[in-house]
């Protein structure tokens, strides 16, 4: 589910960035490599895996085609990094990505080819079996050529991941933007559990073809790498989109509690002066809920706070407020006047706060 929502933030975003930017190939590949990795992810689940084997194909289908989709989907994603990194208008830059670009091209096509070819002659083999039976379930020991099918395609899979770890670290060091840097740095922690996750597979492989029993199930530490490497991916790559409008939220909730707490002072200075839209009850205050308008607010209930205070001291002035327009210093001063005004006459808080004598 956690994949299913990061997809809709990720395709809503990346249909925006393909409209608004003039060159629309690094969104278009980014696209093909996501929408690899939501149709592998189902193939991870073992029940999904069986029944695909047992009812659909009536033989092991969801190992070749997991590891085709997932190589695909790496490789995708390595050529928007290697795109969106680049200056397109530079032709040295621009010819050195299509040469990285056909590089891996080849390397994947040639593993692929070569897994396969070694998948076709143990296509019954237990090792690519899914359920009980399969070695991912049970552990045992497996054909040499299995694992060497293993070892060749994973290879070329933790060869793409390695690739734009690095840029995505790269490119977090050099982002303006603060949540496009932060969300690169959380994908490379997610890129950083792929490469976990590849070992871990490579690792298990070799050990089994060497007669050794690992006391785990490999699907269930795959599963546990799999959802630590998807989930922050997926969290780095949207939060450009989500990240501004939770800052936003969180400063509208900043906000609203400021002017809640300057009610009661609010209550008894404005009543000598014109108020725009005054909240009739308390309750009515407490109810202006909508994040957009909080910022508002609470600007108007500092200016009416001074136009309070002027009214009833036009002697008073100090180092915030008319003298010094700076919102965040106006809500600071007028809160610590609020909280003294609690147990203390106004007119004393006033006097010490404002320096009148």
């Amino acid at each position: 589910m956690t994949v299913l929502v990061a997809a809709v933030a990720l395709m809503t975003r990346l249909r925006m960035l393909v409209r608004v930017t003039v060159d629309r190939r690094p969104g278009h590949v980014l696209a093909l490599g996501f929408a690899s990795w939501f149709l592998a992810v189902p193939l991870e689940i073992d029940s999904i895996a069986v029944a695909v084997d047992r009812w659909w194909a009536g033989w092991a289908l969801a190992w070749p085609l997991l590891h085709v989709i997932a190589c695909a989907g790496g490789f995708f994603t390595q050529t928007f990094f290697w795109l969106a990194t680049s200056d397109r208008t530079d032709p040295a830059q621009r010819d050195r990505v299509a040469s990285m670009v056909r590089r891996s091209a080849f390397l994947g096509v040639s593993a692929l080819a070569v897994g396969l070819i070694l998948f076709a002659t143990r296509p019954r083999d237990v090792d690519f079996a899914s359920g009980a039976a399969g070695r991912m379930m049970t552990p045992g020991p497996v054909h040499p050529v299995a694992a060497l099918t293993y070892l060749v395609i994973v290879s070329y899979f933790a060869y793409t991941i390695a690739s734009f770890t690095s840029a995505s670290w790269r490119w977090a060091a050099k982002a303006d933007l603060p949540w496009l840097r932060r969300g690169l740095r959380v994908h490379t922690v997610g890129c950083v559990f792929g490469l976990v996750f590849c070992v871990h597979v490579i690792g298990y492989q070799l050990a089994e073809a060497c007669g050794i029993v690992p006391p785990w199930r490999e699907l269930e530490a795959d599963g546990a790498l799999v959802a630590l490497s998807l989930l922050p991916a997926f969290v780095g790559v949207t939060a450009p989109a989500w990240g501004p409008r939770l800052e936003g939220l969180a400063r509208a909730a900043r906000h609203y509690r400021h002017r809640r707490r300057l009610y009661p002072l609010w209550v008894r200075l404005s009543g000598s002066v014109v108020t725009l839209d005054p909240p009739k009850t308390e309750w009515h205050d407490r109810l202006r809920l909508r994040p957009g308008q909080q910022h508002a607010l609470v600007y108007r209930r500092v200016i009416e706070l001074w136009d309070g205070l002027l009214a009833l001291h036009p002697t008073m002035s100090g180092s915030t407020g008319l003298d010094g327009p700076d919102l965040a210093g106006d809500i600071d001063w007028w809160l610590e006047v609020a909280r003294a005004a609690r147990s203390r006459p106004i007119d004393d808080v006033l006097a010490e706060h404002q320096g009148q004598s």
